[in-house]
């Protein structure tokens, strides 16, 4: 069930209308979205949106140079190199891959999921929509099911094993344990929406249906916005900031979260100015 929006002041939606326009493509360099951005092929931008969503925990400089590592792995054309992606061959080449919680053998197994997929699917797309139901509220049983079946993948040629890493695991949380899953949905907005940062290209899936990929910074200025009550980031403060911005936007709801996100990470200090102040609330 879908948390109970909560009334918002009503001079708010003229303000994130406001920095939904402020915050454009000229602030790119600040978020992951530089990634898929690089590209022009459809499944390229695809692929390596997942991929930098899955690393893009952490601040922006942290994550840039391990996903711009994977990246030049991959090459000009990241589809087709992941579909001749080798773990034993390529492994040395990420051999001293590492970021955070991520180890080398994580990125390489990433990389191995996503062939594996892509032989099977066809594209990241065709296997999350084998998982979606038209009745289904919103993203979280098609993303449940999607992540499901990418975690049963054989990790062997990785790990030795059957049995992946808890790296692999934060890479890619189920909804079903109940996080907010901000990367995943991050990935989601990217692919659904379509406007001068997202891409649009699963127009099956109604934007009315995103979750708002919810950080430390959406959070912060969601709060201060009063567009939720909660003091603890998680799924249902996710969920309640999601029903509150449908009050301004029913069928798009998540085309404001780039400009949260940007106002909350520009107020911490950034070398870009906010614009604008703080409506009353």
């Amino acid at each position: 069930m879908a948390a109970q929006p909560r009334v918002a002041p009503p001079n708010i939606k003229a303000y994130l209308d406001r920095l939904y326009a402020t915050y454009d493509l000229s602030y790119i360099p600040t978020s992951a979205a530089q990634f898929p951005h690089r590209y022009h092929r459809p499944e390229d931008i695809e692929v390596v949106g997942f991929i930098a969503s899955c690393f893009a925990y952490g601040r922006v400089e942290g994550f840039t140079p391990p996903i711009d590592t994977l990246l030049a792995v991959l090459g000009d054309h990241p589809y087709g190199s992941l579909l001749a992606f080798d773990p034993r061959r390529d492994a040395e080449r990420l051999r001293t891959f590492s970021y955070r919680f991520n180890a080398a053998r994580d990125a390489i197994c990433l990389l191995w999921f996503l062939r594996q997929t892509l032989e099977r699917y066809g594209s990241l797309r065709a296997c999350y929509l084998a998982g979606y139901r038209d009745r289904d509220e919103d993203t979280r049983p098609a993303l449940t099911a999607f992540v499901t079946k990418v975690l049963r993948l054989d990790p062997r040629p990785v790990y030795g094993k059957g049995h992946l890493s808890p790296g692999m695991h934060h890479l890619l949380p189920s909804p079903a344990r109940g996080g907010a899953c901000k990367r995943l949905h991050l990935f989601l907005r990217w692919m659904v929406r379509q406007d001068h940062i997202d891409f649009g290209l699963w127009p099956e899936l109604p934007p009315a249906k995103l979750i708002i990929p919810l950080d430390t910074h959406v959070a912060q200025v969601s709060r201060r916005l009063r567009l939720t009550r909660m003091k603890s980031p998680g799924l249902a403060m996710a969920l309640e900031i999601t029903e509150n911005l449908k009050q301004f936007d029913p069928a798009d709801p998540v085309k404001y979260d780039f400009a949260l996100c940007r106002l909350g990470m520009l107020r911490d200090g950034s070398r870009f100015r906010v614009q604008g102040s703080w409506p009353e609330t």
